[in-house]
């Protein structure tokens, strides 16, 4: 299931199972690098057409399309307009992504801070799609992914967490092995400074919204629905006990116990829609990612018509990688889950490191063959 408005990842787990440890493997970059490439996909554009229509064919590729196939073609002339006027000019093609803002503060989600081998994953999967390009179109194409600590203050997230995450994100993007001259990093902290008066302004559209959702109106309504249904397990949960979280995420459970944590998460997650829709909406209508990226196209997780959609893993995993754990499974593939999901889907895990990691916690999971 896919949102024009946020990811929806997949369902919490109803009751606690992190990971039953067997044994502690270090390696080096190379090595999981190695486990890394069994994720790699070779996307083929289409053979005929034109240079525009075979760039828009790699965004349908089965490996790359996210969310209504209908959407490319309902809107097929804009996006071969758009593509043209870097083909015209022979430039690359540039685009812009939001990701990468921390990992989630949800104790049945992932245990750590620095990005680990989900987020690598997800480079690699975004330079298939440049490597694409490039097979067609010589000038090929470059990826400007804005990062988005910012949405922190959004979320109520401790800054230090967001801290530990960006000063990760170097390390992991080397660890990747992706061309640093086609995927870079902007982080979006530089609103405030770049958008005039943007606290005040912030906080003028954050009270706008709040009387629109008041007042009814259908859009902000319907946005409101599927995003704090969805955020709701964003909210921070470190100090609870991820046994008696789960419980209070499972709608089941009617023990008056668990009331008050989710009076907390549902409150928290009320708030959060007014601060996030309301700072994307500030970024949009101030000109700001046209300023720093004239013409540039979005990819995004979230499909709508007027974003290409990207598949952030691979087509099974159903959860981004700062809101969960990676894990090679048993039959050789990755996928992405979570941290209280791990013991009773996979038992016995072999933890995995990296040599120099800054954190400490495993930056991912194996599974016996």
């Amino acid at each position: 299931m896919s949102s024009p408005y946020i990811y929806i990842n997949a369902a919490l787990p109803k009751a606690f199972s992190p990971p039953e440890i067997a044994v502690e493997t270090t390696l080096d970059a190379d090595g999981l690098r190695k486990l890394m490439s069994v994720n790699d996909v070779a996307i083929s554009p289409a053979r005929e057409g034109s240079i525009a229509e075979r760039l828009l064919s790699i965004f349908s590729h089965p490996e790359v399309l996210f969310g209504d196939p209908t959407f490319i073609v309902g809107n097929r002339q804009m996006w071969l307009d758009r593509l043209n006027v870097f083909v015209a000019k022979n430039e690359p093609i540039e685009f812009v992504a939001m990701a990468f803002p921390y990992k989630v503060p949800n104790p049945l989600k992932t245990t750590r801070q620095a990005p680990d081998v989900g987020e690598a994953l997800m480079l690699r999967r975004f330079q298939a799609v440049l490597d694409a390009i490039g097979r067609i179109y010589s000038p090929g194409g470059r990826l400007m992914i804005l990062e988005e600590g910012i949405l922190g203050r959004c979320q109520g997230v401790d800054p230090r967490r967001i801290a530990a995450y960006r000063a990760g994100i170097s390390s992991i993007t080397a660890l990747s092995g992706v061309d640093e001259t086609r995927i870079r990093f902007h982080s979006l902290d530089d609103m405030v400074m770049a958008i005039p008066n943007f606290e005040a302004r912030w906080i003028h559209e954050q009270e706008r919204m709040r009387e629109l959702w008041q007042q009814g109106d259908p859009d902000v309504r319907a946005a409101y629905t599927a995003t704090v249904a969805a955020s709701r397990t964003s909210v921070p949960t470190l100090d609870y006990d991820p046994k008696v979280l789960a419980r209070a995420y499972d709608p089941d459970q009617t023990d008056s116990a668990l009331r008050y944590v989710r009076d907390y998460v549902d409150k928290v997650a009320h708030r959060q829609f007014f601060a996030y829709r309301s700072l994307l909406l500030l970024r949009d209508s101030t000109g700001y990612l046209h300023d720093l990226s004239p013409l540039a196209l979005k990819l995004t997780v979230s499909p709508k018509p007027e974003n290409l959609a990207v598949v952030p893993v691979n087509v099974w995993s159903r959860v981004l990688p700062y809101h969960g754990v990676p894990v090679l499974a048993a039959e050789g593939c990755w996928e992405i889950a979570y941290y209280g999901t791990l013991g009773a889907s996979y038992g016995r895990l072999e933890a995995l490191h990296l040599i120099g990691d800054a954190d400490p916690r495993p930056i991912a999971y194996r599974a016996s063959a």
